[in-house]
């Protein structure tokens, strides 16, 4: 906003409603859109970004695009004095739009809906990825599988998702074995000891290999064949009983 004191309005009410539900946050400032835009690559993980629709320079619209882009899956809020939501407002796929001549009471009462559908997004399991000098949070279900790469590991994406336009660089450190434990649990199995493979993308399974939804073929090593299909079985019984 390019308002301080709607920024100081607002944090105050930030900070009434952390101590009522108890739960930890960093908030960041930004005068323009500009200044917003400079900072998407600074290493901030953004879980909600407040924005006005009205800034001199880039405007909400333009700024809330570049947003999107950088993080997908944050929570958008829009606010304004006057200025009403547009077609490309929505593009940006915005949670709520504020007004800022609404009452404290009802400000309030939006902004716990507002932590509520933060908190939501943030329990949804992801794995955090680098491409280049870009940080991404990445949805599993989203993902087809995790390969070895270098030191750690590359993760492949389905074509239609968010980060497929990263042309499918995206690295972690963690090797596919050492995921295993941590997202065993949400249907990701070993079909070898270099491949971790998301079974909800699964379209046909075969004794030796697995076909993707995407059309990909996968070989499953011998080692791991009887473990695949028992833990595809038990994964897909769970799922629909």
């Amino acid at each position: 906003d390019d308002c301080k004191e709607y920024i100081s309005y607002i944090k105050g009410i930030l900070d009434e409603i952390k101590k009522d539900k108890n739960i930890d946050f960093k908030i960041y400032e930004f005068m323009s859109g500009e200044e917003l835009v400079y900072n998407l690559d600074r290493g901030i993980d953004y879980d909600l970004l407040i924005l006005d629709m009205q800034l001199g320079g880039i405007d909400g619209d333009e700024t809330a695009e570049k947003f999107r882009r950088k993080f997908p899956y944050a929570v958008l809020v829009f606010c304004s004095g006057v200025c009403k939501p547009t077609i490309k407002s929505f593009k940006a796929t915005p949670f709520r739009y504020l007004l800022k001549n609404q009452s404290r009471r009802e400000l309030i009462e939006t902004i716990i809906e507002i932590f509520d559908e933060v908190e939501r997004k943030s329990n949804e399991p992801t794995i955090t990825a680098h491409y280049r000098w870009t940080m991404l949070r990445i949805k599993i279900n989203n993902i087809l599988y995790v390969e070895n790469y270098k030191r750690g590991g590359r993760i492949v994406v389905c074509p239609n998702c968010n980060e497929a336009k990263y042309e499918e660089k995206l690295l972690i450190n963690e090797k596919p074995e050492q995921l295993l434990e941590k997202y065993g649990k949400y249907g990701f199995v070993l079909a070898q000891s270099t491949y971790l493979v998301n079974m909800n993308h699964i379209e046909i399974l075969h004794v030796d290999d697995l076909v993707f939804d995407t059309g990909e073929v996968m070989k499953i090593s011998r080692k791991y064949q009887k473990n695949f299909r028992e833990t595809f079985s038990k994964c897909f019984t769970n799922k629909y009983s």
